[in-house]
């Protein structure tokens, strides 16, 4: 893929056609419907002391990837037509029909490792007593969170993955693997720059915000707008300064009731 840094075409959503948009938003408005029509089954999932069979473990896990397409794939989006784009070069020049199915393949583990991340995350908060309701101690857990991810914002760690999520181009040109299996191995690799870049902004969701539609649409506000936001912002930055101003009110209001 050494000829395609020549390619010209360096926005990866100037190739988004109305009819890819029109299913993105088929599939994306399906699964925020799947995952408000299944609330009442994830948070029976949670339910401390609840014993666990496969099929149920199976089903959470299920309704996990929803969630994460749902929250995810807008701000993914990018990233997977940029793959889809660069399938279709030979020699630098678009000669080919893109490859539908590798460009399935790239995806598909960047929603099955957010969905594992999210089972993961859920009940190691279950097990720490961290997903509410708070008493005692815990009563500044949900100021803890966000305080902590705006203070993730100002790191080493959370510039380099973000760096590699903001640039769809560069990433699929620096890291692109031929054929099917190459496709997965990408998308593996794309999934872990994104956990790595966004992983505490879910347990904002899941301790701060309880795991609520409304929290969970701000959530996925907020990655979008620092993937796809201009480089000539700090837009990382000023999230984390918000979400420290935000975990201080909640601490502040956590000593006052306390």
């Amino acid at each position: 893929m050494a000829h395609a840094v020549a390619h010209p075409d360096t926005e990866p959503l100037a190739r988004l056609t109305v009819p890819v948009a029109a299913l993105v938003a088929a599939v994306v408005g399906l699964a925020w419907y799947v995952v408000w029509a299944t609330q009442d089954v994830t948070m029976s999932v949670l339910t401390p002391m609840m014993g666990f069979e496969a099929p149920q473990m199976a089903a959470f896990f299920a309704v996990m990837v929803v969630m994460m397409v749902a929250m995810m794939l807008p701000s993914a989006l990018p990233m997977v037509l940029a793959y889809r784009g660069l399938t279709r070069l030979e020699g630098g020049r678009p000669v080919r029909p893109a490859d539908d199915v590798g460009t399935v393949l790239f995806a598909v583990p960047y929603f099955l490792v957010w969905g594992l991340f999210a089972v993961l995350a859920l009940f190691g908060l279950l097990a720490l007593g961290l997903l509410g309701p708070f008493t005692g101690t815990l009563l500044l857990a949900p100021a803890a969170v966000p305080l902590a991810a705006g203070g993730y914002q100002f790191t080493r760690p959370k510039e380099v993955c973000l760096s590699h999520c903001e640039s769809p181009l560069g990433f699929v040109m620096r890291h692109w693997r031929s054929g099917r299996a190459g496709a997965l191995r990408m998308g593996l690799r794309h999934s872990f720059y994104c956990v790595g870049c966004c992983w505490l902004f879910m347990l904002v969701l899941f301790v701060t915000g309880a795991m609520s539609l409304v929290w969970m649409g701000l959530v996925s506000i907020l990655i979008f707008v620092e993937k796809v936001g201009t480089r000539r912002f700090p837009v990382s930055k000023a999230i984390g300064g918000i979400l420290l101003v935000f975990g201080g009110l909640l601490a502040a209001q956590a000593f006052l009731a306390a």
